[in-house]
């Protein structure tokens, strides 16, 4: 690119999205696929393509490389970069091949292993969660700077199937990170240092590396003080001792939980005090459509609802979203108790819950008739589905009438729209039209009806 015959002036005149493609074609590695690309060192790029280069970050501020058994050539491109580019902080992403070196001499990883040091963003995409100990054993050493660092399955969805964590940005007394240790091809969990922690994420994994209860209350612990995000997502952890009884850990910075159970997650949840958590996100995946393959002598069960929700409720003081997804099999004295417990929730998503969820939020007893308090009075955004339309008008036109905090947003269904205006407008269309003539309420569709709403006016 150096050699390219083209003027600062004659450049300028190209777009800028044909100089970006251009620029990035003359760098890709061939070899690799995605958004991978080959690595740039920002300083030998010649001045008049370093504008270009500076608008592409991706390809001089990261390390796109592979691991594989003859990864010779990656290794030398890898080690030049990382030689020119000096002291500079490094991203490094990678690509784990099918069946990994499963020692320490694969060249690639050892690389990095040297360089663990500058290293700021760890990413490893593998073909298996079973990876998990070879990755691990991959770098046994201190890894200083790491902010970030994430294992995800290379899948349509890498989010399902994921090991990732952040590390605070606070230096003063921030412990140096390592890896949790592996012994005889076993992740040591309850060995693994978690103090710099903010966000976890532990989703899909399976048996053979999936922490104990016990080890989760070790790493739980272990972050207390820095944890902010948790995300669990998956089979429920199994206990060391079936008899074990564990003391729940108060997590005070947590202000985010996702849950998605494939059976009883609830001995997770009684290990979690967060006083401050502002969001929470439940879904049973039991119901949904098969996020994670079966294991080998483990059956679908559901979880124990009452329990779960006694279990969060004590963290729901301060709560302000609240996602529910295929959330069913709960007594309504269950729900009831849980819902009371929020008096700060202002967004609430209900999504093919069971009824007892939609009768403890709608209240269809009370029909038109105001109950003494409403159940969430700082609710301004809803969105609930597969509930009857004139349930749901009776809900907005009660929540207008009480003191409480106005509802702005309510999310419809394309079911819930043309229930409302099609083929005329029904009480739930003109209970919408008056909340939303007084710029109280918008209304948006989550789905394209079939059949469009038609003018309100025309229909009077």
């Amino acid at each position: 690119m150096n050699q390219t015959i083209v003027s600062k002036s004659a450049a300028t005149l190209i777009p800028h999205d044909i100089l970006h493609d251009l620029f990035v074609l003359c760098t890709k590695n061939a070899i690799q696929s995605g958004e991978y690309y080959f690595p740039v060192v920002l300083s030998h790029v010649c001045s008049s393509w370093r504008a270009t280069a500076l608008a592409t970050p991706t390809i001089w501020s990261a390390l796109y490389t592979s691991s594989s058994p003859n990864s010779d050539h990656t290794s030398a491109r890898s080690r030049a970069y990382l030689e020119r580019s000096q002291s500079m902080p490094v991203n490094a992403m990678v690509r784990v091949p099918q069946s990994p070196i499963t020692t320490e001499a694969d060249p690639e990883f050892a690389l990095l292993a040297s360089n663990a040091n500058r290293i700021t963003t760890l990413g490893l995409a593998c073909a298996d969660m079973a990876q998990l100990p070879t990755l691990f054993r991959y770098f046994p050493v201190t890894m200083s700077v790491l902010d970030t660092f994430y294992i995800a399955v290379r899948t349509e969805n890498p989010k399902e199937m994921e090991f990732s964590l952040r590390l605070t940005h606070d230096a003063s007394g921030r412990i140096p990170f390592r890896m949790p240790p592996v012994i005889d091809g076993t992740v040591r969990w309850s060995s693994w240092a978690t103090g710099n922690i903010t966000y976890l994420c532990m989703n899909g994994l399976t048996g053979a590396v999936r922490p104990s209860m016990e080890a989760m209350q070790h790493i739980l612990e272990g972050c207390k003080c820095t944890l902010e995000t948790f995300e669990f997502k998956g089979w429920a952890p199994e206990w060391d001792d079936p008899n074990g009884i564990l003391e729940p850990v108060v997590l005070p910075m947590l202000t985010q939980l996702d849950f998605l159970w494939m059976d009883d997650l609830s001995p997770l949840a009684g290990l979690i005090i967060a006083p401050t958590l502002a969001s929470l996100n439940l879904q049973n995946g039991v119901l949904m459509a098969a996020p994670y393959p079966a294991e080998d002598g483990v059956g679908l069960n559901g979880c124990d609802m009452p329990r779960l929700l006694a279990y969060l409720g004590r963290s729901c003081a301060t709560l302000v979203h609240l996602y529910l997804y295929c959330v069913r099999d709960c007594p309504r004295s269950a729900v009831d108790a849980f819902f009371a417990g929020m008096p700060t929730l202002n967004m609430l998503i209900l999504c093919a819950v069971g009824d007892t969820f939609q009768d403890a939020l709608l209240q269809p007893d009370h029909r038109f008739r105001v109950p003494r308090e409403a159940v969430f009075p700082q609710l301004e955004h809803l969105s609930v589905t597969e509930v009857p339309a004139t349930d749901l008008a009776r809900f907005v036109f009660r929540h207008k009438t009480l003191g409480v905090s106005a509802l702005r947003t309510l999310y419809l269904t394309a079911d819930q729209e043309f229930a409302a205006y099609e083929p005329e407008r029904t009480i739930l269309g003109m209970v919408l039209d008056v909340c939303v003539a007084e710029n109280e309420l918008q209304l948006i569709c989550m789905q394209t009806p079939e059949h469009r709403r038609s003018d309100p006016e025309s229909q009077e």
